[in-house]
């Protein structure tokens, strides 16, 4: 192939992609318009049922066209996600009640970071306080007793280990506004929540299901647990209602048992499986080259959970106290199906897999 040929074949290239992106700008451009029409009709901003049609026609299309469905699949999702997040900043762009000023204690870290930008972008007065501010680069103010002063609201975001004694400190303070805490384990902040109101504090506290990657709160969930002041529970509801996500009300207890499965178990088994790997002998070349889908999906996922910081898992493990019965429930359904393949039982294999299937089945939704 010569040079000109090759020169005129990347210049098509850049071509077709300046177009691609034009496209792509023209249809957000439409998903803004979509989603103006839905907030004029007060429908949901989300509708999962159209976002399934949209993938169906993706792989009919890349069929069609001789393209990896799992190409076509994947631009298709991201389009998608960009369209809710280009429709949730139009539709949910400002806090239509009074403005709070909130204090974001830990508002240099990654979640303190994200309350920081939520809360600002919906109109309200936001300060930090966080003594890693400095280094950070993130404007706060210089003591936690000048920020209480301007506050009406706190936000605790600090390491999951450092949150009793924050509240504590911030109540012997003297702060009588509403404190909400955003802790992953809940129950072993009770004597430190129960303390605070004795004291006057307006105590309540919430637990955001979703990193502070999160760039939309499309399909997010927040754990709403009051702690006895219903009017602290509300005033933080309130902020983020007219959002686009979930407000899940639980006691601080029943948070903790379903959030030892959901955040505790995925958690733990993702570490389970990045270890055996990773203690294997095999490299990393050997298993990706030959990895299967179900591999490869798994290992992304496990992925990120290794990533993430390991004393903020650690400590999800060892301060919820659930956390012993979900081990214990490892163990004992590990050694049925070891027990299964090695005394050859493909019955009792099949039946649990089975049961397994019909409890799938009966969720909301299955088909």
């Amino acid at each position: 192939m010569s040079e000109e040929r090759l020169d005129r074949l990347r210049r098509r290239i850049r071509n077709l992609d300046a177009a691609m992106l034009g496209l792509m700008a023209e249809r957000m451009e439409l998903a803004r318009e979509v989603g103006q029409e839905k907030r004029a009709a007060g429908i949901p901003l989300r509708d999962f049922e159209v976002e399934k049609r949209v993938m169906a026609r993706a792989d009919t299309s890349a069929e069609a066209l001789g393209l990896a469905p799992e190409l076509a699949r994947g631009v298709m999702r991201q389009l998608v996600e960009e369209a809710c997040r280009v429709q949730e900043i139009d539709h949910f762009s400002t806090y239509s009640g009074e403005a709070e000023t909130i204090l974001v204690v830990g508002g240099a870290g990654k979640m303190g970071h994200w309350l920081v930008r939520f809360f600002e972008t919906q109109g309200h007065r936001v300060l930090v306080y966080d003594p890693a501010a400095r280094s950070a680069g993130v404007p706060a103010v210089p003591t936690l007793v000048e920020g209480l002063a301007a506050a009406s609201m706190v936000f605790v975001a600090v390491p999951l280990d450092r949150v009793a004694a924050a509240v504590e400190e911030i109540a012997a303070a003297g702060f009588t506004g509403v404190l909400c805490d955003v802790a992953s384990v809940k129950e072993h902040l009770r004597p430190a929540l129960e303390a605070a109101r004795e004291r006057g504090v307006a105590v309540t506290s919430i637990h955001p299901m979703f990193g502070a990657g999160a760039r939309t709160l499309s399909d997010k969930v927040i754990c709403l647990c009051d702690c006895g002041v219903p009017e602290a529970t509300e005033r933080v509801a309130t902020l983020f209602r007219e959002t686009a996500v979930t407000l899940v009300p639980l006691s601080l207890e029943r948070h903790d048992e379903i959030a030892s499965y959901v955040l505790g178990l995925s958690h733990f088994l993702n570490l389970l499986f990045a270890r055996v790997l990773a203690t294997s002998g095999l490299s990393f070349a050997e298993l990706t080259a030959v990895g299967s889908t179900t591999f490869h999906s798994q290992f992304a996922t496990t992925e990120s959970v290794v990533r993430e910081n390991p004393q903020l898992y650690y400590e999800i493990q060892r301060s919820n106290r659930f956390s012993e019965r979900v081990y214990r429930e490892v163990e004992r359904v590990a050694a049925d199906w070891i027990e299964w393949v090695e005394k050859g039982e493909p019955a009792r294999f099949a039946d649990a897999m089975s049961a397994i299937s019909a409890w799938l089945d009966r969720r909301p939704g299955a088909e």
